[in-house]
């Protein structure tokens, strides 16, 4: 990979930004260009020590000061570094759809170049997962919540194949009211698997774990009444955990979205003769903002049903064990940048 050579390209790219597009960087101050160009140096001097994690924030954190293709190179390689294939594959697709002027620097071209190089070394290396569910869970998937890696899967992903990381994975699937059922599987480069898991059909009334599959209706579990003198804080804890699960499930579908928005772009990028004419490079731009903004969207959706959720636990705990205080007043909140109650108790 001619990692030796990785220091100066970082540091050229970041200089030559100035060319490419000077109205972004003339928003830029002198400062903010020079921090940029040091944290990409950093960045690449760790990614020849091996230092991948540290390699990839560096990079990211000089990439969101000023844009450069070779930032994004130097991230698809560390990600590649550390398994992460999949992130890397977009990484480096980012750089290959970017329609780069006559006149853009020769690192920014040669970078584009690198890109499709190594994304075509890592394609072939990417695995392929399909999660299937059996038993009589299966019937009403709503009901059952199913992580990979911990991490929650849509329910638009579950049944056909996915692009996988190579590596050990672990998948749960948890049944409302059920113990969780857990199989490993481990792909080799290019691997391509299938994991089948038999979930047991949920208990009576049970909501699916998480907030997940929550319907809600008449058939759903309803609060006892409110005692009199009796403390609102757990009823209005009931509330933030509604609120909670709210969120979580629009960060769900968002997600989807998001998913089908980047195949999208990604189709019509395939598409689009070379040179691609301008209205069709503008289409491909538009699906990429769109893709963008429905993931900022479920990362705001998921932080702020979590949130929401935590908040309405301890205050449905704290509110079971007291009496009513005076003037007691909590009301929740979604902002852009996060969620919360505030009040007085």
């Amino acid at each position: 990979m001619a990692l030796h050579r990785l220091a100066p390209l970082a540091a050229a790219a970041t200089v030559a930004l100035a060319l490419l597009s000077p109205t972004p960087a003339s928003s830029q101050t002198a400062e903010e260009k020079a921090a940029a160009r040091s944290l990409a140096q950093q960045g690449a001097e760790a990614l020849q020590n091996k230092n991948y994690a540290e390699a990839i924030d560096l990079l990211g954190r000089a990439e969101a000061i000023i844009h450069a293709p070779t930032h994004l190179l130097l991230i698809g390689r560390g990600q590649v570094g550390l398994g992460k294939l999949v992130a890397a594959r977009e990484s480096f697709l980012k750089i290959i759809r970017e329609e780069l002027p006559a006149n853009a620097p020769a690192a920014f071209k040669r970078a584009q170049e690198d890109a499709k190089a190594e994304l075509s070394a890592i394609e072939p290396r990417i695995g392929s997962l399909r999660i299937v569910l059996t038993g009589p869970g299966a019937a009403d998937p709503s009901k059952v919540t199913v992580k990979l890696d911990e991490q929650g899967v849509t329910s638009a992903l579950i049944g056909v194949h996915r692009p996988i990381d190579p590596g050990k994975h672990v998948v749960t699937a948890t049944a409302a009211g059920r113990n969780p059922v857990t199989q490993e599987v481990s792909l080799g480069d290019g691997e391509k698997k299938e994991v089948s898991l038999e979930v047991e059909a949920p208990t009576a009334g049970a909501a699916a774990p998480d907030g997940g599959g929550q319907t809600g209706g008449a058939d759903g579990p309803t609060p006892p009444d409110k005692p009199q003198g009796k403390s609102p804080l757990k009823y209005i804890g009931i509330a933030g955990m509604g609120l909670g699960g709210a969120g979580i499930i629009a960060g769900t579908i968002l997600t989807v979205m998001f998913v089908n928005k980047s195949k999208e772009a990604d189709d019509a990028f395939t598409a689009c003769p070379k040179p691609c004419p301008t209205d069709k490079q503008a289409q491909i731009t538009a699906l990429d903002e769109a893709a963008a903004s429905r993931g900022t969207g479920a990362v705001v959706g998921f932080a702020a049903g979590a949130a929401l959720a935590g908040a309405g636990v301890a205050l449905f705990l704290i509110g079971s064990k007291q009496d009513k205080p005076a003037g007691a007043m909590v009301m929740p909140y979604v902002a852009p940048n996060g969620a919360g109650l505030v009040g007085r108790f």
